[in-house]
């Protein structure tokens, strides 16, 4: 604005008429050239405007000679803010001359009035003489209704024609109003500003920029400055300045190419510098064209040729889901491989639509960026980033608050500007389907983007050696059909009266609407609902409930996946019951894994009902209360007499644990465990169903190491802390059985009054009769007991118990180690069982005879 105005001084000095000149950018308004007034009214601010300063609701003013001799052929330039919606009480007056020097006595002169009662305010340009105002001319009606920023030029030539131009940014980009004839010669002497104001306006008054001379003369050609397309076959022409009609609209001065001719072309009513072209054939959405003028004047006659200016036809079009897709994704850009290290997601236009990506929407699971404006064009990949990422992509696209995602898995979804999910993914780092890779520095690329409903078995880790294509075709593309229809993945009811399926793929949304359920017993239907975009799952209403722990029959017929491929699912259900203490049992728990290896817990249903495992947690003990309860987060049935282990990792159980059942491993987190001793809780929000605190001392005494070897429960039906009902894992199955049944698990047989299980044990932790059972059952409890172990020789050999409170029934273990901590030799032993009350006096007393069995 500063420069312009310079500009125009130094050209009005070349004449030598230059009357007055005032930008302020001296810093003050008391010279060059002098105001006066109620100068304690105003100061110059900061970025060099004329500004009221004020504390009061008031008229302030301040005026300046002019030193013009005449009106003939004359220019007044100047630039107003005003931040406030003006109105009868808050306005401005700019006098272009008065014949006084306070304009508030209302001299005689010419003004520009700015502001006014009602919504109709326009900047007016009245004559003002013996008091009574007449407008002359008029700009458009509201144009400064409200807080505006106005460039204004006014001209006057030897006729008494007046002209009103104004530039609403502000600018001397002036745009003609309106002109009136008005003859009088009020010449005057003074250029004035007066402002009127309540007190919530006293500082929103701005002036800049003021020119009062010479009309200036132009000897310039017009500038072909732009060419917009309109529609498909309307293109606005537009120059900097106006122009001869007969020449504007000529059709013969406007040629597009390629090929393309204008067949009519109309000047603007409003705005002179302004042609609008008619085709003679439609534009193609999305295409560039060469706007060719070979001649054209302006209304002075000053004439040029053969300019020209490129323009691009776009419509945006309104995308559908699927229209635009996420195609590839860089979640962890570290170690570096070869792409940059930064953050992308490229999206890819499957349709041969063209898009206008501006407030587009990318987001993960917890936040969204804003995409900027980019066209879209058919078949087209954009690489969206970070603002400051966008220079180190090709075809990239600045994304404000870019959402930062996750290494190991994350959520991304795509929106266009109406927040229409247009797709969206879920990922893991399984989807690189390489160990290596997935550690970092390799982009996720989709392998087939025909196949818009498609989860992690069309995602891959580049094959690209600088780890991704950003911006082109991916390096795993394969675009081979989709043939194989949609199969179940996962079923279960949930209480009261609900049945969910989940697919192994995306399904096409309008056939989960017609497919017809059966179920056997009959239930009714009574409403189904699922995701409305590519959906995976389906929850069905029924108006009864659920008979817990009862088997349910269903088939579904008639779902279709996103190809077109169509199948008929069957399969069976159970509501899960609600458990209670002991229904379902830690049964073998891993707490001191191998170096690199991951914990686990073997859970065992030793109910006769039916339990699904989501939402149960285990949990530790810290500070003598339960803590860091992990929640299980798969939905997971257990049957009756089934098992079911959850680890951190299962591939790493599965690979150091052969006889483990990998598709009985839940992955989960665990609570940590101490390797030497520790209390494993199972719970659900409203019941403990089982608790055991281990010592790494319930491993058999003669392990070398303990590392990497599970305690099994030996029998579920006894008690949970009991060390006689825990023993190591056999070493012939590798020392652990997750998901299977467990290698030291001996059936509960009839107690009696002093039995064992089985007359014959060998201790060599194979598996098989490792340990000697002990069971006993008493009429009555309150007693103490004592169990010792004698040779054939009567020599005793372990003292197993001494001196324990009994209850009326339970099982005690001998492992074959005596009390010098040996294993003690092949042979026969006697095991002596007393009964006493703890005041004196044997109750019962028994002995068995047991053999220590091995190799010779």
């Amino acid at each position: 604005m500063k420069t312009k105005l310079v500009w125009v001084f130094l050209l009005f000095s070349c004449f030598g008429n230059a009357q007055l000149v005032d930008d302020f950018s001296d810093g003050n308004f008391s010279a060059n050239p002098a105001w006066t007034g109620t100068s304690a009214d105003f100061i110059v601010n900061t970025s060099s405007e004329l500004q009221t300063n004020v504390t009061a609701a008031a008229t302030s003013y301040l005026s300046v000679p002019h030193t013009l001799t005449t009106l003939n052929n004359k220019e007044w330039r100047m630039r107003v803010k005003m931040t406030f919606s003006p109105s009868s009480s808050n306005f401005g007056r700019i006098y272009l001359t008065s014949n006084t020097i306070d304009p508030t006595t209302n001299p005689d002169g010419f003004y520009i009035q700015l502001g006014e009662a009602g919504a109709t305010d326009a900047v007016k340009l009245f004559k003002q003489e013996t008091g009574i105002s007449t407008l002359i001319c008029s700009g458009a009606t509201g144009a400064i209704s409200a807080s505006f920023n106005f460039g204004i030029k006014v001209t006057r030539d030897i006729s008494g024609l007046w002209s009103l131009s104004t530039d609403a940014l502000g600018g001397t980009n002036y745009v003609f109003q309106s002109s009136g004839t008005e003859t009088t010669a009020l010449l005057g002497t003074f250029f004035s500003w007066q402002c009127t104001y309540t007190v919530s306006n006293i500082n929103k008054f701005f002036l800049d920029d003021i020119y009062v001379g010479n009309i200036v003369v132009d000897n310039s050609p017009p500038v072909l400055i732009s060419a917009t397309a309109i529609s498909a076959t309307s293109v606005d022409v537009l120059f900097n300045e106006p122009l001869n009609p007969s020449v504007a609209q000529d059709i013969n001065n406007y040629d597009i190419q390629p090929f393309i001719s204008a067949i009519s072309a109309v000047l603007d009513g409003s705005d002179p510098k302004l042609v609008h072209l008619t085709t003679s054939s439609a534009l193609t959405n999305g295409s560039s064209y060469n706007l060719i003028v070979p001649y054209m004047e302006d209304v002075l006659g000053n004439d040029t040729s053969n300019q020209s200016v490129l323009f691009i036809y776009f419509i945006p079009e309104v995308p559908v889901p699927g229209d635009v897709i996420i195609n590839e994704f860089f979640p962890d850009p570290t170690p570096v491989v070869g792409l940059p290290e930064l953050e992308f997601v490229e999206i890819y236009n499957r349709s041969t639509k063209y898009f206008d990506l501006a407030g587009w929407k990318i987001g993960d699971a917890s936040a969204e960026g804003t995409i900027q404006t980019s066209i879209l064009a058919p078949g087209e990949y954009k690489v969206l980033c970070a603002t400051s990422s966008v220079p180190s992509f090709s075809n990239s696209v600045a994304v404000t608050s870019f959402p930062s995602l996750n290494n190991t898995g994350d959520g991304i979804v795509l929106k266009d500007d109406n927040g229409i999910e247009l797709d969206k993914i879920s990922y893991t780092d399984d989807w690189y389907q390489d160990n290596t890779k997935k550690e970092g520095g390799y982009s996720l690329e989709r392998i087939n983007p025909t196949l818009i409903c498609s989860a992690s078995q069309n995602w891959i880790a580049s094959a690209n050696p600088a780890g991704g294509t950003p911006g082109v075709q991916n390096s795993v593309f394969d675009n081979s059909p989709d043939v194989n229809a949609p199969s179940l993945q996962n079923v279960f009811a949930l209480a009261p009266n609900v049945l969910t399926l989940e697919f192994n793929e995306p399904l096409d949304f309008a056939s989960l609407q017609t497919a017809i359920l059966s179920t056997n017993p009959v239930l009714t239907e009574d409403s189904r609902s699922f995701a409305s975009f590519q959906p995976m799952s389906i929850s069905f209403l029924f108006t009864s409930n659920l008979t817990p722990s009862f088997t349910y029959s269903f088939t579904l017929d008639d779902v279709e996946d996103c190809a077109g491929n169509s199948a008929n699912l069957s399969g069976t259900f159970i509501l899960p019951d609600n458990p209670s203490a002991g229904d379902v049992v830690i049964n073998e728990i891993l707490f001191d894994p191998l170096t690199g290896g991951s914990d686990y817990v073997e859970l065992y249903n030793a109910s006769d009902k039916v339990f699904d495992l989501f939402e149960w947690k285990l949990a530790n003990i810290a500070n003598d209360s339960i803590a860091n309860e992990k929640e299980i987060l798969e939905h997971r049935i257990i049957f009756p007499g089934g098992y079911i282990a959850i680890t951190k990792d299962i591939l790493n159980v599965v690979e150091n644990y052969p006889a483990a059942i990998e598709n009985r491993i839940i992955q989960s987190e665990l609570p940590s465990y101490n390797n030497d001793s520790g209390t494993v809780i199972l719970k659900t929000d409203f019941v403990i169903l089982d608790k055991v605190s281990y010592l790494d001392d319930w491993h058999f005494a003669l392990l070398d190491s303990k590392d990497g070897k599970a305690l099994e429960r030996i029998n579920a039906l006894d008690g949970s802390n009991n060390p006689s009902n825990w023993h190591t894992a056999a070493e012939a199955i590798g020392f652990g059985t997750p998901g299977a049944e467990n290698s030291q698990f001996v059936p509960q047989s009839e107690t009696g009054e002093f039995n064992l299980v089985e007359k014959v044990f060998s201790p060599d932790n194979d598996g098989f009769q490792d340990v000697l059972q002990i069971r006993y059952s008493l009429a009555e409890n309150e007693l103490l007991g004592s169990i010792q172990i004698f040779d054939d020789q009567g020599r005793l050999v372990r003292k197993l118990i001494e001196n324990e409170y009994l209850g009326t029934e339970g099982l005690y273990t001998w492992d074959g180690v005596n009390d010098s901590g040996t294993k003690a030799s092949i042979g026969q032993y006697i095991i002596v069982f007393e009964a006493f009350q703890p005041t004196g006096g044997v109750k019962y007393a028994a002995r068995k005879v047991g053999v220590l069995a091995g190799k010779l």
